[in-house]
């Protein structure tokens, strides 16, 4: 049986671009992700009727099976990550295939919500959704003892049952003893990377994933970046003192922060200003302290209401 010129999956059709072969079976290429190191690929064996995967083609090495070996364990408990359902190792590289995660990119959602084909999303939910995906990092950190490093919008999927968000491309991330010899340009997407993640090869660690974390919550609240938009790069030595005291609170920008309660407004500034800091020393130090906190902002949001659809 030849390639077809397009496949069916839940209820639509896609058209086939490729065909590849990975462990003695056969895919078929709907899309080329990211950097061009991924592909959306349908596996005819993939529950009824068969789903998409994302197939990820890796250069093959020790350090690469470590890793990757690293993820598959925190994957399997951690329900903010895509699972790794198999890999193969073939001459030079190795391929690896991963759960495809159906929903919507965050960066989508949010370009939706801007032009108001979306509703906005209300506070307290955003807060909700935050407290897991920061858990969902923080046991990464843990878990895989690495750093994502590429946190953003375009990273993000608003997966609808259950509502949650979900994290992606995990091309960027490292090792957590490897921090100070990083490959250029690892992690680095403005505006959401952290200020020292601009610096070159100095050291970057879990507190970078922090930052990402914060402008993507800012984000979300406000429909803005913080410092004027600039971001991370607000922190360089050059823009610092220009930028320092252009930070406003999330809550000077939310469309709804009159109708929350003032300790969860005085709470969810705190909260950000340490995420948002652009020295990482005035960030949250350990995954314990930040976890805490960002608990402790979700039971001062609580009862909220539902996202958007």
């Amino acid at each position: 049986m030849g390639r077809p010129d397009e496949i069916r999956c839940r209820g639509r059709r896609y058209p086939v671009t490729d065909e590849v072969r990975v462990g003695g079976r056969t895919y078929f290429v709907v899309e080329v992700l990211g950097r061009g190191t991924a592909r959306k690929v349908f596996d005819p064996r993939a529950g009824v009727g068969g789903d998409f995967r994302v197939l990820h083609t890796l250069p093959r090495s020790p350090a690469t099976g470590q890793r990757l070996e690293t993820l598959r364990r925190a994957a399997e408990k951690n329900l903010n990550l895509p699972k790794i359902r198999e890999s193969h190792s073939e001459r030079n590289r190795i391929s690896v295939l991963t759960d495809w995660v159906w929903g919507t990119p965050l960066d989508r959602y949010l370009a939706d919500v801007r032009a108001k084909k979306q509703p906005r999303p209300s506070s307290p939910e955003i807060v909700r959704l935050l407290r897991g995906l920061f858990h969902g990092v923080g046991h990464f950190h843990h878990d895989a003892h690495s750093v994502h490093g590429d946190i953003k919008a375009a990273n993000v999927v608003l997966e609808p049952r259950p509502t949650k968000f979900t994290l992606i491309d995990f091309g960027s991330a490292w090792p957590v003893e490897r921090t100070t010899r990083r490959d250029p340009g690892d992690g680095v997407s403005a505006p959401y990377a952290a200020p020292e993640q601009f610096m070159g090869n100095g050291p970057v660690d879990f507190r970078a994933d922090y930052f990402s974390l914060g402008v993507l919550g800012y984000e979300l609240l406000t429909l803005d970046i913080p410092f004027d938009g600039v971001g991370g790069r607000a922190g360089l030595p050059n823009l610092r003192d220009a930028f320092a005291g252009k930070y406003q609170p999330p809550s000077a920008r939310m469309p709804d922060g009159d109708r929350i309660p003032r300790a969860a407004v005085a709470a969810l500034d705190r909260f950000f200003a340490r995420c948002l800091a652009l020295d990482p020393d005035e960030r949250f130090d350990n995954r314990a302290a930040c976890l805490a906190a960002a608990d402790g902002l979700a039971r001062e949001f609580r009862p909220g209401s539902r996202l958007g659809s």
